[in-house]
């Protein structure tokens, strides 16, 4: 069973838009936004499946064993709530 997440647990995860200048030929400097690359995934934490919308990089954490136990603590509080 796929669970929800309500808005306040998915801006704990989700990152914030930054922003930054477009610099052109002519060093003209133009403001821009950095987006995250969000995706939607389900993620399953203990016996639990959670369909969370996260970052590119986040899932690629999520492979790798020794940098995901900070996120899998975090989703593992989520969860528990």
């Amino acid at each position: 069973m796929t669970r929800r997440l309500n808005h306040q647990t998915r801006r704990l995860l989700r990152p914030k838009t930054r922003f930054g200048r477009n610099v052109s030929f002519s060093q003209r400097h133009t403001p821009r936004t950095f987006k995250p690359n969000l995706q939607w995934v389900t993620v399953q934490v203990g016996s639990k499946r959670v369909r969370l919308q996260l970052t590119a990089r986040q899932i690629r954490t999520l492979t790798k064993e020794t940098s995901s136990n900070k996120l899998l603590s975090r989703l593992r509080k989520i969860v528990e709530r």
